[in-house]
């Protein structure tokens, strides 16, 4: 499981650094930060599995959003390495990670997925606080589509977090506390 971990790292990471060779200001976008949280986190784990699935979760619960919000929400392209890699390899292998590959699953609680919008939130906090102004269809000087777009990510985002707790919920631990 260790070599597994490194390279969904590693996926992340390369992401990551062809991004910041792109663009100047790389770390205000959620997909790099994202990836980055990927990348150090799945490190962490390849020396010492999480014993609760809420951090393997947050994480896929992350990528799925940043994954499924990419194209359409910022007219995206998969042209670019680095975009192939940040929003479609590495949510790949982190969701694979969480479904297939970890054994903690079955341990996720049904309240996971509310704590697991929290950092996109954060983040939401920040883009609004900072006016980081990244992407074009979050421009929060239009009040109106703003608030429709953050409802439906925050939506999309929750619909996520519980469709991974449903299927989380279906796979037998390998191991049983006690």
């Amino acid at each position: 499981m260790r070599a597994w971990r490194l390279l969904v790292a590693a996926c992340a990471a390369a992401g990551v650094a062809l991004a910041a060779q792109q663009y100047d200001v790389w770390w205000t976008a959620l997909s790099q930060l994202a990836n980055l949280a990927v990348a150090v986190c799945f490190v962490a784990m390849a020396v010492r599995e999480p014993r609760s699935p809420l951090l393997r979760g947050a994480l896929t619960s992350l990528m799925v959003l940043v994954s499924l919000a990419y194209l359409p929400m910022q007219n995206g392209n998969l042209a670019e390495p680095w975009s192939v890699l940040e929003h479609v390899v590495t949510p790949a292998l982190v969701l694979a990670d969480f479904l297939l590959v970890g054994d903690d699953q079955a341990r996720v609680r049904w309240w996971h997925p509310l704590v697991w919008v929290v950092p996109p939130l954060v983040y939401l906090g920040w883009y609004v606080v900072a006016d980081l102004a990244v992407y074009g269809a979050l421009d929060v000087t239009q009040p109106g589509p703003f608030a429709g777009r953050v409802s439906l990510l925050a939506a999309l985002a929750l619909a996520g977090g519980f469709g991974l707790y449903a299927l989380g919920r279906t796979r037998r631990p390998a191991y049983v506390d006690g």
